[in-house]
């Protein structure tokens, strides 16, 4: 596939917006589809990228269709948008295996179905890019009806990671698992919970809660990036002969036997489909669970010491 031929974003969002600006940075023509009461329209045209607002006439232009609406919102879309109207032998192109996987959307049998999935949030994607950095990509193909999947998912990754872009094959389904693993017991779930109970038992003991969300919440993110440049040993190598000594006789305890239970249990209830059933019960009841946890969480102190710190 050449360069000159069109790559049609569906959504906008900060995956989105990576994407569809590192593509056409990377020399592909791309247009992004939005309704035209979105507020992402105008960010988009500030991009100086081309939108389109009509669903139909999006759908038939588009003979790569990355569908990157919330997972969802996918199945819907597909069906009334996508579906009937793609071209014959188009390329349907995931960020997330989640709706293929757990069979919520089975493409027609003439469209490519592809796995282009950066191991980036949106804005470390762009910036990546930008400073050709390396980027993961994990890729995958579900469905190669044309004969021109393999070199399409290769060329799609090179134009959304630039020159820094890393290839990692996978499937639907490893990338999937893992993901939703990951978000659950880690980088979401996971480190959310622990920033709130270190929160939550130093100001119980007593000491200034501005304090604690500094000690607990802010030094993330120089943590964090030490990681990522030079992972755990090498942040290790990086940090107080205390703090060593401390995260290596302390953290096992944190993060015990039944932590990682826990973590198997999670797994057991992703790999066989009971998160995805009740993620969707949850969405098709108009979101109570979600809603009400996002209610409780605004009223948590970690949440007033930052609004009133960081005004």
């Amino acid at each position: 596939m050449s360069m000159g031929q069109k790559i049609t974003f569906f959504g906008f969002g900060s995956q989105g917006r990576a994407q569809a600006l590192n593509a056409r940075d990377s020399g592909w023509k791309v247009e992004v589809f939005l309704r035209p009461e979105s507020r992402r329209v105008a960010d988009a045209q500030k991009e100086k990228l081309e939108v389109i607002t009509d669903p139909i006439a999006a759908a038939k232009g588009a003979h790569v269709a990355i569908l990157l609406v919330p997972d969802t919102d996918q199945p819907e879309f597909y069906k009334t948008v996508l579906e009937p109207h793609l071209p014959k032998e188009a390329s349907l192109v995931f960020a997330h295996g989640f709706n293929i996987h757990f069979k919520q959307i089975t493409p027609r049998h003439d469209l490519d179905c592809l796995l282009v999935a950066p191991a980036l949030q949106g804005d470390g994607l762009r910036q990546n890019y930008l400073v050709q950095e390396a980027v993961p990509i994990l890729t995958a193909i579900s469905q190669d009806a044309t004969d021109r999947a393999y070199r399409l998912v290769e060329d799609l990754a090179g134009a959304i990671g630039g020159k820094g872009t890393r290839v990692i094959p996978t499937t639907f389904k490893e990338e999937t698992e893992t993901d939703l693993f990951a978000e659950q017991t880690l980088t979401c779930g996971g480190l959310n919970q622990l920033i709130k109970a270190g929160f939550d038992t130093l100001v119980d003991a007593g000491y200034n809660p501005d304090i604690a969300y500094y000690c607990c919440l802010k030094e993330m993110k120089a943590l964090a990036e030490s990681i990522y440049r030079h992972g755990i040993q090498g942040m290790r190598g990086r940090i107080s002969g205390t703090a060593r000594y401390g995260d290596l006789t302390r953290g096992p305890r944190v993060i015990d036997e039944k932590v990682r239970d826990t973590m198997k249990v999670i797994l057991d209830e992703i790999c066989s489909g009971k998160f995805c059933e009740e993620l969707l019960k949850d969405k098709n009841a108009g979101w109570p669970i979600l809603n009400g946890r996002l209610k409780e969480e605004d009223e948590h102190l970690i949440e007033k010491v930052r609004n009133r710190i960081e005004k």
